[in-house]
């Protein structure tokens, strides 16, 4: 059955715009980066959190369309079941139940339920490669709901051992956390009445009765609830009891839009579109080839110009494999674009665009994956008709982002590694237009609710393959991008293996330019500057390879006002706190290193040129600059001289706190001196 609905967990999603806004705070040593969502870094454990995605309160249980389900024992009622009733104090809660069985849903009502109406509901995601829990916050008063859709490996009994202390903690704290998974995933048989983690296992609430309380609701067609259970009618027997619940919403929406009780046509809209499918597709017609060339092309290419379609589909008859004549006469054979869009039941529009989805929503998506099941010699060939006409100056090089959408409706019925192989294919090929194609599709799919995991998985594979640098450089591209934003610490650890094993010097430079991009977002600058700290303490314990904290900052910028440096040092004082003690621990790491000590004191050097000049801000340079004072306190090197050396007021001032640095070392020398000879 096909789906028209984005596969994400469940249908109800908040929208962006009804997110609140949110500000950056400072609690503690605790900095938060927030503007819709809150990144938390704590200084003191060199922990960065999971991020915490706002979720809207007060109306959760009004906008959904289902009551959440109860016990496992017997059927969900159309009022709260028990669960929901405030049973759940502070602490941890396991929902577990089967994907896309409205997890989501009754865990946001839960916690929307137990807490009180100023207390917030943030949603976490697993931003991590090993499950681990101390990356979940628990402030006092505050809901968590970490949802491990897409998530397909056990937790591990780490995991679990963690979560009961925190469990503990949370009880005493007041955090409500409520973690949704599957059995499989949650894994643990040790559960039991003494467990402080409490585990619900839920049914999934009757489809039939979810489609009928949305019908019932609407305010133009209430009385069309009673299409739901027409005998022998269109309608009465398409949901299952144990359906999932956006397919009773989509079955809602569909009969809302339908001409009547026994419209056959909204019937096949949902199963897919089975029998037109089998219209178009299913006999045995010497002369539908052409036809079906160009129905494929529109699937493909829904929304596009008129010419691209058609040229796209005479060039897939084309294919070798296919090997269609061309008509005789050539562009004067046959009918015109409009009248062949006509014969093969698509729309042509007044704008010159063809759709194959205007009169049929989701039929696109349904005849892709009728090819890929029904057809499957058909996709190696698709597979090169789209490798050859997305090339530079191709058909469809202005299609690429349509195109990059379907790949992952394929993604979504087939499974990833169809177009993860698709996408490899096209960075072989050294083409850039390819490359952008393969990166943007990687983009979509790292980032995707369930297929994300296995996605961000490949990905880590590519990085660690340095034999192959194209995939190297598609693995930076795509986590400066939206994976660095929504998993940023999953971005930051591909990043890492790429640095750590390429070989190819242009590929370590891609990766150094995505970390700078990443360094330069407001909202990521604390957790990418906490692994460049943490990475700088590793390559010092070895004494091998070059600190990507160096390479972020070594790099002279156009505009220094738009450098890393610049962002960093000109934070307000809460955040700017913070962030100057990870720079400080930084460069403190990198001067120990003496081999590095040269190109770090040109940076630190172009700092203070930019501080006495007023583009840095002077007080936060010095700040920092002083750090690597404790290492150099017996002698003034050529190093350090290239920092504080000079004429200007601020130099003067470097040269002062250096003696003041120096003089304390003394009397701590001193004074230990003297503890030992007494």
């Amino acid at each position: 059955m096909t789906h028209e609905h984005e596969f994400a967990e469940e249908f109800e999603n908040v929208p962006d715009s009804a997110l609140p806004a949110l500000h950056s705070v400072s609690i503690g040593r605790d900095l938060l980066f927030a503007r819709r969502d809150l990144h938390v870094h704590n200084v003191v454990s060199g922990q960065t959190m999971l991020r915490q995605h706002a979720v809207v309160r007060g109306d959760l249980l009004n906008r959904n369309l289902f009551v959440p389900p109860g016990q496992v024992v017997h059927e969900a009622p159309l009022e709260r079941p028990p669960l929901m009733q405030g049973s759940f104090g502070a602490g941890a809660i396991a929902l577990l139940g089967r994907a896309f069985s409205g997890r989501r849903t009754a865990a946001l009502n839960l916690l929307d339920t137990v807490l009180a109406d100023d207390q917030k509901i943030f949603e976490l995601f697993p931003d991590w490669d090993h499950p681990d829990v101390t990356r979940i916050p628990s402030d006092p008063g505050t809901g968590y709901l970490l949802n491990l859709r897409g998530v397909l490996e056990p937790l591990g009994s780490q995991f679990h051992n963690q979560l009961d202390a925190y469990a503990r903690r949370a009880h005493e704290t007041g955090t409500f956390l409520v973690i949704t998974a599957t059995s499989h995933v949650w894994n643990r048989s040790g559960d039991g009445p003494n467990s402080p983690v409490r585990v619900i296992t839920t049914g999934v609430p009757s489809a039939l009765k979810i489609a009928h309380r949305r019908l019932s609701s609407d305010h133009k067609h209430p009385e069309r609830a009673e299409w739901l259970s027409k005998p022998s009618g269109m309608f009465s027997d398409l949901l299952c009891d144990d359906a999932p619940p956006a397919d009773a919403v989509r079955l809602a929406e569909i009969v809302l839009e339908a001409n009547g009780p026994d419209h056959a046509e909204a019937r096949d809209r949902f199963l897919g579109w089975e029998n037109q499918i089998n219209a178009w597709f299913g006999h045995a017609d010497p002369e539908a080839p052409e036809k079906r060339a160009l129905q494929i092309s529109a699937a493909f290419f829904d929304g596009c110009s008129a010419r691209t379609v058609i040229e796209a589909a005479d060039a897939l008859l084309a294919e070798p494999t296919l090997n269609w004549p061309t008509p005789r006469g050539g562009p004067l054979a046959g009918a015109d674009s409009s009248e062949r869009c006509l014969l093969a039941d698509l729309h042509f529009a007044g704008d010159g665009t063809v759709s194959i989805s205007k009169l049929r929503p989701g039929i696109d998506r349904a005849l892709l994956q009728h090819l890929w099941h029904k057809r499957p010699p058909l996709v190696p060939v698709l597979t090169n008709w789209i490798s050859a006409i997305t090339r530079p100056g191709g058909l469809a090089a202005d299609c690429l982002e349509r195109l990059s959408q379907i790949l992952l409706a394929v993604a979504e019925s087939e499974g990833p590694g169809t177009v993860i192989a698709l996408a490899h294919d096209w960075l072989r090929t050294g083409k850039a237009r390819h490359s952008d194609l393969a990166i943007d599709l990687l983009d979509r799919l790292a980032i995707h609710p369930i297929l994300g995991p296995a996605a961000r998985k490949e990905l880590g594979v590519w990085a660690k393959a340095h034999t192959w640098p194209e995939r190297q450089r598609a693995v930076a591209a795509v986590c400066k991008g939206r994976l660095g934003t929504e998993y940023t610490s999953i971005a930051l650890t591909r990043l890492r293996y790429v640095l750590d094993r390429a070989r190819d010097p242009q590929v370590k430079d891609v990766a150094t330019a995505a970390l700078q991009e990443l360094l330069v977002d407001p909202e990521l600058s604390a957790p990418v500057l906490t692994s460049l700290v943490e990475w700088t303490g590793s390559h010092e314990a070895d004494g091998l390879g070059r600190p990507p904290f160096l390479d972020v900052f070594a790099t002279p910028e156009v505009d220094p006002l738009r450098s890393p440096a610049a962002l960093l040092l000109s934070l307000d004082a809460a955040n700017g706190e913070t962030v100057r003690h990870l720079l400080r621990d930084g460069w403190r790491g990198i001067w120990r290193r003496r081999d590095l000590r040269a190109e770090a004191s040109a940076v630190l050097g172009r700092w203070c040129d930019a501080a006495s000049e007023g583009i840095l801000p002077a007080d936060a340079v010095e700040d920092v600059v002083a750090a690597v004072f404790t290492e150099e306190a017996d002698a003034l090197g050529d190093d350090l001289d290239r920092i504080i050396g000079g004429n200007s007021s601020f130099r003067t001032r470097l040269r002062a706190r250096f003696v003041d640095v120096v003089r304390e070392t003394a009397v701590r020398r001193t004074s230990g001196d003297t503890d030992c000879a007494a």
